[in-house]
């Protein structure tokens, strides 16, 4: 089945047409303020002229809350019902509620399907899913939710394709990019994950903070500050953008460190530890660690950040093959070949998992055999 997948971010979209695991078509464009005008720039994608079009469109959606927790057929009531989930990701639910309602305004009669950033995470544990506070906080829907699920997804369906192994059953993963996060596997499930409530916990990130001390923020409401102001400057103004001076890009963060710039280098350890410690304290989680993945931009591009992180890990029994690192390309194994953890760099395909998720729900729904299934069959 040819899947229109579609993977909005903050400020641009990614439209990837896929049949099974073949890109036919990659687009990939900036995000207008109305859903009138993202609808008329997805029309006038060259995939729609093409001899074999999509038959169907999957959308990433990065929050679901307890409302969604699986796939769902897109119409009017879901885009109803997923504005009202807006304040726990206001980055990125907005954005996704414009896009839904330019590709309903289409009309070209094809199926919807909406897929979850925090569906992977419906594994978590009570221990891992509930905060140590309030009963009535839990009750308004204060738990950790987990995001990054797609990339954590296609993870797990493709490592053991790529190292000819089962599939490890101690797994952490790290999705590094300008957001960022980390997942602790175990045999394909997660257990534990950095993000929580919203996407602003966890790992340093480029504009977004990660993990902060809570009382920071009756502090500074007892001093006056506005809630707005404090939301705005934890989403937009904090993370690497804040200790480096006001640079969120991680490659011009390395290039300004290595020339010796004081808060580039305190923004690049930061960034460093933040991840280290993670992985360390998933190992705890797991009581061990038999492989390691780092994807998104940074861990699939910075070689100086995968091997600074392994450098500080290696009493985990991690150990790094150089030359691999800093100079193999695509999908590859890092780690040198007597490490008992195997250390991976993937390129984050959230595309396929939106599309695996959308053929096999619109194939349940006529009785059909899924993707994996036909992948299986072949």
């Amino acid at each position: 089945m040819r899947i229109l997948a579609i993977n909005p971010g903050s400020s641009s979209l990614k439209a990837t047409l896929l049949d099974g695991e073949m890109v036919l078509a990659d687009h990939e464009m900036a995000l207008d303020e109305t859903a009138e005008k993202v609808g008329a720039a997805l029309s006038n994608l060259s995939l729609w002229s093409r001899t074999l079009p999509p038959e169907a469109i999957g959308i990433r959606i990065v929050h679901g809350g307890r409302l969604f927790r699986e796939p769902v057929r897109v119409d009017l009531r879901t885009i109803d019902t997923l504005s009202r989930l807006a304040e726990l990701a206001p980055l990125h639910i907005p954005v996704a509620v414009r896009v839904l309602s330019a590709l309903l305004g289409l009309q070209r009669a094809l199926p919807i399907v909406a897929v979850f950033d925090t569906m992977f995470h419906r594994s978590l544990p009570e221990t891992a899913r509930r905060y140590a506070v309030p009963d009535r906080w839990f009750s308004a829907g204060v738990e950790k939710y987990g995001f990054h699920g797609l990339s954590y997804d296609d993870i797990v369906h493709r490592l053991p394709g790529l190292s000819g192994e089962e599939l490890p059953e101690r797994l952490v993963a790290v999705h590094w990019g300008n957001g960022a996060s980390a997942c602790a596997i175990r045999n394909g499930c997660s257990v534990e994950t950095s993000m929580g409530l919203t996407p602003l916990d966890g790992l340093v990130m480029g504009t977004r903070p990660g993990t902060i001390d809570p009382g920071i923020l009756p502090f500074l409401l007892r001093r006056g500050e506005s809630p707005k102001m404090l939301e705005e400057e934890l989403t937009f103004k904090s993370g690497l953008f804040a200790l480096s001076g006001g640079v969120s890009d991680f490659k011009e963060i390395g290039e300004r460190r290595g020339k010796g710039d004081l808060k580039a280098t305190v923004a690049f350890e930061k960034a460093i530890n933040s991840v280290a410690q993670t992985i360390g304290a998933y190992a705890a989680v797991l009581e061990g660690v038999d492989a390691l993945v780092f994807t998104g931009g940074v861990g699939e591009h910075s070689w100086e950040a995968r091997s600074a992180v392994m450098r500080k890990i290696r009493f985990l029994g991690v150990r790094e093959d150089p030359h691999a690192n800093r100079f193999a390309t695509g999908d590859r194994k890092i780690s040198a070949s007597d490490s008992p953890v195997a250390v991976w760099t993937l390129h984050a395909r959230e595309d396929r998992t939106i599309a695996r998720e959308t053929e096999t729900l619109l194939r349940a729904e006529k009785g059909g055999s899924s993707f994996e299934e036909r992948n299986d069959e072949s």
